[in-house]
């Protein structure tokens, strides 16, 4: 628990005594697609100091949301993931990132592969007159993701389990171009700012929902 608090009942004000402390909740969100070591935390938050993140990593874990883990081979290092509650923080970051696509963006502001994924599932919008059923995978940097997506919404996991329809591989930058900037697939493939192996038909379809139902700014 953080020493501040707002000495208030409510339901929201009690938790934002907890996460409520700069870079809580960010820290939340670069967690909830599975555990990271401390690096990977900074890497994703690069503008927060490792002092300010070692102390609200461990208000957090004081609170049971996040928790350290020891990650099997060939890594066998320290990390940290959410719990079960902390896990029960998403629909919350997606709801935030929903609102928070409308607001004006700086152009030279990065965004960290966590939260371009987050901000997947909060803008996607299955089309009504054709709805989707594929599986993608997205890779970014070091990063790999799946993405299922079914009629009534999409689900993210990192990592590679299983087969996908189509594999694109691309910056966090070009592929916001790509899906809310109006950037054709085809095209960026030829520019060679995005890759791709697999149905380009059905990748297509699913970054056409992006740029046709969100007001996301990018810069």
């Amino acid at each position: 628990m953080t020493q501040r608090t707002y000495r208030d009942a409510c339901g929201a004000a009690r938790t934002m005594d907890i996460v409520g402390e700069r870079w809580a909740l960010l820290i939340v969100r670069e967690l909830v697609f599975g555990p990271k070591r401390f690096g990977d935390l900074r890497a994703g938050l690069p503008t927060a100091s490792q002092n300010v993140l070692s102390q609200r990593l461990r208000e957090l874990e004081q609170s049971g949301i996040v928790r350290r883990v020891q990650l099997g081979p060939p890594a066998s290092v320290h990390a940290y993931e959410l719990t079960e509650r902390g896990q029960q923080l998403e629909p919350t970051l997606i709801e935030l990132s929903r609102w928070g696509a409308g607001l004006p963006a700086e152009s030279d502001v990065e965004m960290s592969t966590d939260a371009f994924m987050l901000l997947l599932k909060a803008l996607y919008r299955p089309p009504a007159d054709a709805p989707l059923a594929t599986r993608l995978g997205l890779r970014v940097g070091t990063d790999a993701f799946e993405v299922d997506v079914a009629p009534s919404g999409i689900s993210v996991a990192r990592g590679r389990s299983g087969q996908v329809d189509v594999t694109v591989t691309g910056t966090v930058s070009a592929l916001r171009d790509l899906m809310f900037g109006g950037t054709p697939l085809r095209s960026a493939v030829s520019a060679g700012e995005i890759e791709l192996h697999g149905d380009i038909g059905a990748a297509e379809r699913f970054f056409l929902t992006f740029g046709a139902t969100s007001g996301e700014q990018t810069g």
